[in-house]
């Protein structure tokens, strides 16, 4: 993979990190040591130092960051939902099985809304 392929123009570095003034997003270089350099008339930084500070800030909010991280570069959607505990539909239904029978409060209301 080339270098230029891991490039982030300045301005698409805005769009990711939702600022609208381009000295905010200096500003968020320098107070996580991401380097910017220019290229002709272009300001550019490499995508591998962002990486760096996603991973620092799942480090700080998930104690298995790493793991959560690699599911994402993997694309590992069931790794990535058990490393988060996230429910799956499957988990969901089980856990939330109705009986069949809806409790007089929403017999009530399902009866008033087809009445409608």
């Amino acid at each position: 993979m080339s270098i230029n392929d891991k490039l982030i123009e300045l301005r698409d570095l805005m769009e990711i990190l939702g600022y609208s003034d381009i000295r905010s997003v200096k500003n968020f270089c320098m107070e996580n040591k991401i380097p910017l350099f220019n290229l002709g008339k272009r300001t550019y930084t490499v995508s591998n130092f962002l990486d760096l500070v996603i991973a620092n800030e799942f480090g700080k909010n998930y104690s298995n960051g790493d793991e959560i991280l690699k599911a994402i570069n993997d694309d590992d959607k069931e790794e990535l939902i058990r490393l988060l505990e996230a429910p799956t539909e499957r988990k969901v239904r089980e856990k939330y099985k109705t009986n069949g029978k809806n409790s007089p409060a929403a017999d009530k209301l399902i009866k008033q809304l087809n009445e409608l």
